[in-house]
């Protein structure tokens, strides 16, 4: 098991991070090892818990793009703008957590609203669908993305209209909120296959 890894290590510390910087490469081959020898189960077993807000999660979907140097900067100041967006919707580090149960139930706080669901995890393809109940002031509905144990951390990724969307239902009814959505936005539309969301801690 040791091996792919000081070889990955090797290679990462051979040649210049773009998208990624080497130690997050190394931990994410870890846990891809650990899942691919599950199936997709350690995932699924491991993200029952309780979940911190930690970050932004930016993703580009092609090896392509992952590739160009201009990617990897505009993705950087994404992460940045992303951030702001998020606080002024109330996710941010201590007033933002997801906690997920073995009964495929989940809890979602934002700041100060809380809201509940279920959801479906297919360990193999690292699907994730979020069924949010239906809520008076926000009908959040359904979605569908990606989650990735990174390390110790958790993933939750999706399509980034789509996210955009739930962060828009959160933070619109403020001024300052609308301004950056529109920054964000013009930078999502720079990339065809991005993936936006959140990067979380064990609590």
């Amino acid at each position: 098991m040791k091996k792919p890894l000081i070889f990955l290590l090797a290679v990462c510390c051979s040649v210049p991070a773009v998208a990624q910087d080497w130690k997050e490469a190394l931990r994410n081959a870890a846990s891809n090892i650990v899942d691919k020898a599950t199936g997709g189960k350690a995932t699924e077993a491991l993200m029952v818990g309780d979940w911190e807000y930690a970050s932004p999660g930016v993703k580009l979907g092609s090896d392509d793009l992952l590739a160009d140097v201009g990617a990897s900067a505009l993705t950087g100041k994404m992460e940045a703008q992303l951030g702001t967006l998020y606080a002024l919707a109330g996710i941010r580090a201590g007033a933002c957590r997801f906690s997920f149960a073995a009964d495929k139930s989940f809890t979602a706080t934002f700041g100060s609203r809380m809201m509940q669901g279920t959801y479906e995890f297919a360990g193999e393809s690292h699907d994730i669908v979020l069924h949010f109940a239906t809520n008076s002031n926000y009908d959040l509905g359904t979605f569908s993305g990606k989650a990735y144990l990174s390390g110790t951390d958790l993933q939750l990724l999706f399509p980034a209209t789509r996210l955009l969307k739930l962060v828009d239902a959160l933070g619109r009814k403020l001024a300052a909120f609308n301004a950056t959505a529109a920054t964000v936005s013009a930078l999502v539309g720079k990339f065809d296959d991005l993936w936006l969301g959140f990067e979380f801690k064990k609590e």
